[in-house]
């Protein structure tokens, strides 16, 4: 058999040197994705905090436009008063 002449320690030195490469990548790949977690956290934690305002405010927004409040603003604050249906407007014909 033919075998291509390697010396025993560049092998090792090759094989020491591509263990280093490929520990390193682990440790990198290991911190990108803690990183990714982290940020993922902490953007689940900022959308439970919009969506919990956002409820309050939709909450809020139909306080303001009660059917009853509306109604007493309109009669207290702009005199306003409810069209008189005892009155009928007759329509002309040709």
């Amino acid at each position: 058999m033919n075998r291509l002449p390697v010396s025993t320690p560049i092998f090792l030195i090759m094989l020491v040197g591509l263990l280093l490469v490929s520990s390193l990548g682990l440790v990198a790949s290991t911190h990108h994705v803690r990183d990714g977690y982290a940020q993922l956290q902490s953007l689940e934690l900022q959308r439970w905090q919009l969506q919990e305002q956002y409820t309050r405010l939709l909450l809020e927004m139909n306080t303001w436009a009660a059917p009853h409040r509306v109604g007493r603003i309109a009669s207290e604050t702009l005199s306003m008063t409810a069209p008189d249906v005892s009155l009928s407007y007759s329509v002309m014909e040709p």
